[in-house]
């Protein structure tokens, strides 16, 4: 009887928090508002109006919260010309998510005494070795340097493989040999000295994890990452191996073309293949780590350089954001986008929450930002709510001075005052301008924040849709 009795509690408890997670969905899912807005005047948007607009063939959506995958969501589908629906066994393209994940487990190396977050990589590289040249004539390429990209090391990343051609060897491909479409890694900055998003430095992480190992830099991944995260689905094999292959969703262009197949010979950089529900995992596990010093990726100690509060020369696996002086929370995220497919983790480190949204699509910024702001603000995260704003009476103020031509990523910028009004013309679209401050003012219907100097010849600062900020000078009088 007491046996019964205790299921009977358990159950209720699991049922409460499946009911309370399906509430938290559901709140996510009616507030997608654009990132700027009026009160009571927001337009909100489904999911499903969102991909339609954009071109976004599926996507699936799953959302960790202290340890556990909370809810999930799938949308659309995985292959267009099937039919075939995305599920919770849909293989995606993780992309440069790949990247978080080969960070850890360079991590644990140096935890485990095998590597040195600030030695000179070129001492436990073989074959190959970083080039000695004016960039590193006091400074070295170190492991730090390389996971947080400022290694030195450009940004390049080519062309993927097909199928039937031969595959180049890591080395073929750092020295831009014969086989390899690409041409030699090269240093363009002192190491330490700025940050440079580098795919190659990641391709030199992916060797020395081999070289230290004597193991092939798949069979680290899921020895260090992938099993201590219970990662099941997921592989940096490639090719992508045959048990995954029958559940890989198709990629698609802005167009809804297919994308082929292809192999991606920069693994640690680019060439996972996973689910969100695996990703979920090894995020869940890396925030236990660091919440509750679990130990099973990394120690509390490593996780706190991982999550700090340093600028860009301090990251070490994903951009943190911690603008807010005011409060003690981390926002951490990390992209990935490949021929067909984006993705993206966002997540609060304090709250030990995050949502992983995955997609066979490309056109998907502004649908991904609308699904983050969303999660922000039904748990009250501390970055990346949408901002609501009341209409400011200005009353007879001269608009005068707000006039002009101005230069704005490119576009054709013209605002003016008519009757004591501002309009805004971007290109060949017209907005109102409604102000929102002393001189601050909003285009509600492009979600598109204009601070004006107070000082008449100062930069005014655009906000866009997606929180961009850009600084914007008058160019004509």
């Amino acid at each position: 009887m007491f046996s019964c009795k205790e299921s009977k509690e358990n159950n209720d408890q699991k049922n409460t928090f499946l009911d309370t997670s399906i509430v938290h969905r559901k709140a996510v899912f009616s507030n997608l508002t654009p990132n700027y807005y009026l009160k009571g005047k927001a337009e909100k948007q489904s999911i499903e109006d969102l991909m339609l607009k954009y071109k976004v063939p599926g996507l699936r959506i799953v959302f960790v919260d202290k340890g556990k995958i909370s809810w999930s969501k799938n949308y659309g589908y995985a292959n267009l010309k099937d039919s075939i629906k995305v599920d919770e066994k849909t293989v995606f393209t993780g992309a440069s998510l790949g990247k978080p994940i080969t960070a850890m487990a360079a991590l644990k190396l140096v935890e485990q005494g095998i590597l040195d977050l600030d030695e000179d990589v070129n001492k436990k590289l073989k074959g190959w070795k970083v080039p000695i040249n004016e960039f590193t004539k006091k400074e070295k390429v170190t492991v730090r340097r390389l996971i947080g990209h400022t290694s030195g090391f450009n940004r390049y990343y080519g062309p993927n493989y097909m199928p039937y051609e031969t595959i180049p060897t890591i080395e073929q491909t750092l020295r831009g040999e014969q086989l390899s479409k690409h041409p030699a890694a090269k240093l363009v900055a002192v190491p330490g000295s700025k940050y440079i998003y580098s795919n190659p430095g990641y391709l030199i992480l992916e060797k020395l994890l081999e070289d230290v190992t004597d193991k092939k830099f798949e069979s680290v991944i899921d020895e260090l990452v992938f099993k201590p995260s219970k990662m099941k689905t997921s592989s940096f094999v490639q090719p992508i191996p045959e048990r995954l292959l029958t559940t890989k969703a198709t990629g698609y262009s802005e167009n809804l073309q297919p994308q082929p197949y292809n192999i991606i010979t920069f693994k640690a950089a680019g060439g996972i293949w996973t689910t969100p529900d695996d990703l979920a995992r090894f995020t869940y596990t890396l925030l236990n780590d660091h919440a509750k010093g679990t130990h099973k990726l990394i120690s509390q100690d490593m996780t706190n350089k991982v999550f700090n509060k340093g600028g860009n020369l301090e990251k070490l696996g994903f951009t943190l954001l911690n603008w807010n002086n005011d409060v003690d929370d981390i926002a951490f995220r990390h992209t990935g986008q490949n021929y067909g497919f984006t993705s993206v983790i966002f997540g609060s480190v304090n709250k030990e929450q995050a949502v992983i949204i995955m997609a066979n699509g490309v056109n998907t910024e502004d649908l991904f930002n609308h699904i983050q702001r969303a999660v922000a603000k039904e748990y009250n995260w501390d970055y990346f709510q949408p901002t609501e704003y009341e209409f400011f009476d200005i009353g007879d103020k001269n608009l005068n001075g707000y006039a002009g031509q101005y230069d704005w990523k490119n576009h054709f910028v013209v605002i003016t005052n008519e009757h004591n009004v501002l309009f805004i013309q971007i290109d060949n679209e017209r907005h109102q301008l409604i102000p929102v401050d002393e001189n601050t003012f909003l285009a509600p219907d492009i979600s598109l924040l204009i601070i004006f100097p107070k000082k008449l010849g100062g930069n005014l600062i655009f906000l866009d849709r997606n929180g961009d900020y850009s600084r914007v000078s008058k160019s004509h009088q």
